[in-house]
Parts: C-alpha cells; structure tokens; sequence
C-alpha cells in the first residue's frame, strides 16, 4: 500500500470535501480517503498495482476541483 496527499483548491464547505471522499473511495485499489476541508488536503491509501496516482487525481479533478500539488 501507498499513501499520497494531495493539496486541493476550489473546496468551499465540508461537503466538498465529502464528495471528494466518495469519488477517491469508489476507485479499484483505493483502501481509504481522508478529506480535510480545513486544511484543504486529501490523504489517500492505495494499492498502485490496482490504480494510478493520475486516475486519482483525475477522480479529484472530476468533481470540479484543482490539484494543488501532490505529496
């Protein structure tokens, strides 16, 4: 397993950070999501042989927000 962080712009509420919860989760090989609103950041547990840092960003990207930068 790996775990990325990934600094998000364009979240207004925690129910931003909720749908950006929801869209990481339901990628193959994603074990666990975390979202803070507050500190404007996601952490991401994956499997890498079952999904892509791209097809997470992209998950992300989706739902109409930025990637900042990616840790």
């Amino acid at each position: 397993m790996t775990v990325s962080r990934y600094r998000i712009d364009g979240m207004h509420c925690e129910g931003c950070a909720q749908t950006i919860e929801a869209l990481v989760v339901a990628e193959a090989g994603v074990k666990s999501v975390s979202v803070s609103f507050r500190e404007r950041e996601a952490r991401v547990e994956f499997d890498p042989q079952c999904v892509s840092e791209a097809a997470i960003a992209a998950a992300i990207e989706r739902a109409g927000f930025k990637l900042a930068s990616r840790r």
